[in-house]
């Protein structure tokens, strides 16, 4: 069997799509940590607010996505190149094991309430505002 490269054109279109979403949620996450940068000690604020905005935004795109071909590449760009990217559940790990060994255990229960709690209503009331626009 012949070596052959790996292209972008041999991975298909679902993995094109992932990796061009993923570009732009990375590129917006990382944005958004210039703007708002972590304080030793202190809530981790950037990461809580892509990972509820995340949330909310894919729970809005699940809830108005067609059922089609094309929503499958749809689905490979944003739901898991741009929003999977956008949201980080490592940094979350990282950060309130940082939160911990900092000494701040209640900022980190907080933050891992905060995180958890809004993530998944966040979602949800994103479902519902899909339902309520269409």
């Amino acid at each position: 069997m012949p070596f052959r490269t790996l292209t972008l054109a041999r991975l298909g279109r679902p993995w094109s799509a992932v990796l061009a979403g993923g570009l732009l949620g990375s590129a917006a996450r990382i944005g958004v940590g210039y703007l708002i940068p972590a304080a030793p000690g202190r809530l981790p604020v950037a990461t809580l607010i892509v990972n509820l905005a995340g949330s909310l935004l894919l729970g809005f795109y699940l809830a108005g996505r067609e059922q089609t071909v094309t929503a499958r590449l749809s689905l490979q760009f944003w739901g898991i190149g741009v929003f999977g990217s956008f949201t980080t559940f490592s940094a979350f790990s990282i950060e309130v094991f940082h939160l911990l060994g900092q000494g701040q255990p209640f900022t980190a229960v907080g933050y891992i309430a905060a995180s958890i709690v809004g993530g998944v209503t966040l979602a949800l009331a994103g479902q519902r505002l899909a339902s309520v626009i269409r």
